[in-house]
């Protein structure tokens, strides 16, 4: 899940009834969760690409009176089922939270988790290359030779989870609890790879290592785009935003706001991206389940 959301306060919810005899618009909180680089804090406030989204499609939304809180991620179911009525952009659609959200329309498909590895090292890597130019990630990790770490207790999606599980005991895998380093770690050469959000990787790679060269491998049969959905409090305002961003979504069928996510990309996971992109606009999303966690 990739949650988007800034500012203060808790509401009051307002009826339909009474802000139609008030005059008074009527209120939602959008839940901002710290998670780089789709949000990060910055001065007091939160910033990137998750943000710039947000303020697209709530710029187009005047009829509400939008507010933003600040909600650190353990905190963020328990915030958006209280009183009042919440949205948040990036929570993946699950039977559990539809019982208690409304979830719009996918509208941020983005990239799956990618293998990440020295650039320089990519002659390495080619013999778990299939003809479609993405690694064969259990047959890699079977040859048992490549080092490589993950983040413990955090989900990859069920592709590469189940992958995991059947290679738990291998000894080149470690699971670390931070995962913030990794790339440090890859450059030094004390690891060979690592499985990173595309976005993720560039973002530890601008902020820490600019100088430095990575590649991004796609994964056999995890190369869809996830799309991801903008979910609000089941209230009578929770299901008029919904739809509203279901009409927005419908009247620009070309997504223009997905720039703003692409701009976080590697040049190299941009352009996969972009055609990715034309394609799921054609044909509209795989029936799959992805979800990822941040």
């Amino acid at each position: 899940m990739f949650a988007f959301l800034i500012g203060l306060g808790c509401l009051i919810p307002l009826t339909s009834t009474a802000s139609a005899q008030t005059g008074e618009k009527q209120s939602v909180t959008w839940t901002l969760t710290p998670l780089p680089p789709a949000m990060l804090e910055k001065d007091g406030q939160i910033v990137g690409y998750g943000v710039d989204i947000l303020n697209w499609f709530s710029s187009r939304l005047p009829q509400y009176n939008h507010i933003r809180e600040i909600v650190p991620l353990p905190r963020l179911l328990k915030t958006i089922t209280g009183p009042g009525t919440f949205c948040n952009i990036g929570m993946n659609s699950t039977p559990e939270r539809r019982e208690f959200l409304h979830f719009s329309n996918a509208v941020l498909p983005h990239l799956p988790v990618s293998l990440i590895t020295k650039a320089e090292r990519n002659e390495q890597f080619k013999p778990f290359i299939n003809k479609d130019g993405e690694v064969d990630l259990e047959r890699m990790i079977a040859f048992g030779k490549m080092n490589g770490a993950l983040r413990s207790q955090r989900s990859y999606g069920p592709v590469i989870d189940a992958i995991l599980r059947r290679n738990i005991n291998n000894p080149g895998l470690s699971f670390i609890g931070n995962d913030a380093n990794f790339l440090q770690l890859i450059s030094l050469g004390r690891l060979d790879w690592t499985l990173y959000l595309p976005a993720e990787a560039e973002f530890y790679r601008r902020a820490k290592l600019p100088a430095e060269m990575f590649a991004s491998w796609h994964i056999a049969g995890n190369d869809h785009l996830m799309p991801a959905s903008i979910s609000c409090s089941k209230t009578a305002t929770g299901d008029a935003i919904v739809a509203a961003i279901n009409r927005l979504a419908k009247d620009n069928p070309n997504m223009p706001w997905t720039r703003f996510y692409a701009s976080a990309l590697s040049r190299q996971d941009k352009q996969h991206y972009e055609q990715k992109l034309q394609a799921y606009i054609r044909n509209g999303p795989p029936v799959l389940n992805l979800a990822v966690d941040q």
